[in-house]
């Protein structure tokens, strides 16, 4: 169909050279001829103006499907979440047990709640850098302790940092042998942070993250893949803050962030479509006053 109707402006040329050969006389011919003739070219305009939604088409699709496939991580992790919540609440309603114990006892330590006398080895003492409590910067102190022959990471607390960065916190650490309660956690590796220390046997240690096999590698031990997280201990240990939380962002978050992507993508469909229908209005519209004129 567009092809013939480009043909018709060469058709009307050829048709306005004989009819000016049959009688150039005659009026009535010669108002024929002087018309212009104009649908084809409204019409190619008309046609112009109606292919361009091809490229908006693709990246409205492509957007949309990039959020809503966002808001579908959202409410999967805000399932994760709740799933996390509710085996934490399961875990929290045993009874403490030995880290021992809940090893050989469970597949899945996380969360399980523990209760021990441990011999510290202070002279082993990890500082895991980039720990935040309440908008201050500080650290996690985190030492090997021994158990019932069994030895494991215990995350003490969080102590502020110094005021300048190549200074290390003035840490008192426990005595030697105490009793504490904490919660069993699994340290997991992030591969977005690039460890910074290259020396592993001068203490205190500055970490990045807890890489519980390459501290076995560097160390000559044989600790199994956990961090016990203190909550409670005697005598009590003054200066270290204990802060972790099992779970940071509650699914609530998740949630929200979900209904914000979606809604995106509503408001993404309904501007392309609202853009759609006024163009189609003015090419309609323009089609009109041609024909009129």
């Amino acid at each position: 169909m567009g092809w013939c109707l480009g043909l018709l402006p060469n058709m009307a040329f050829m048709a306005r050279n004989r009819l000016n050969t049959i009688n150039s006389n005659n009026p009535t011919i010669t108002i024929l001829t002087n018309m212009p003739v104009t649908p084809a070219n409204g019409q190619s305009k008309r046609s112009s103006g109606r292919s361009w939604p091809v490229l908006a088409t693709l990246i409205t699709i492509i957007a949309v499907a990039i959020m809503v496939s966002l808001g579908c991580w959202q409410l999967a992790r805000m399932e994760q979440k709740q799933q996390r919540l509710h085996s934490i609440a399961q875990k929290a309603a045993q009874a403490p047990m030995q880290v021992s114990q809940a090893l050989q006892s469970f597949s899945d330590v996380r969360d399980i709640p523990v209760s021990f006398s441990a011999e510290v080895d202070s002279s082993r003492a990890i500082l895991l850098d980039n720990q935040v409590y309440q908008g201050k910067p500080g650290y996690a102190v985190i030492v090997p302790v021994r158990s019932q022959e069994q030895q494991f990471l215990v995350n003490l607390g969080w102590v502020p940092a110094p005021a300048q960065r190549d200074q290390l916190p003035d840490i008192v650490m426990p005595a030697n042998v105490f009793n504490m309660e904490g919660v069993i956690s699994v340290p997991g590796n992030n591969r977005l942070i690039s460890e910074t220390a290259t020396q592993f046997n001068t203490f205190p240690l500055r970490l990045q993250q807890i890489d519980i096999a390459n501290l076995n590698f560097q160390w000559g031990t044989s600790m199994p893949n956990i961090l016990v997280q203190r909550i409670a201990s005697a005598p009590d240990l003054t200066g270290f803050t204990p802060v972790w939380q099992a779970v940071v962002m509650p699914p609530e978050k998740h949630l929200g962030y979900a209904i914000q992507w979606f809604g995106l993508a509503l408001a993404a469909v309904v501007i392309f479509f609202s853009v759609l229908m006024r163009r189609a209005n003015n090419n309609d519209n323009y089609g009109s006053d041609s024909r009129k004129a």
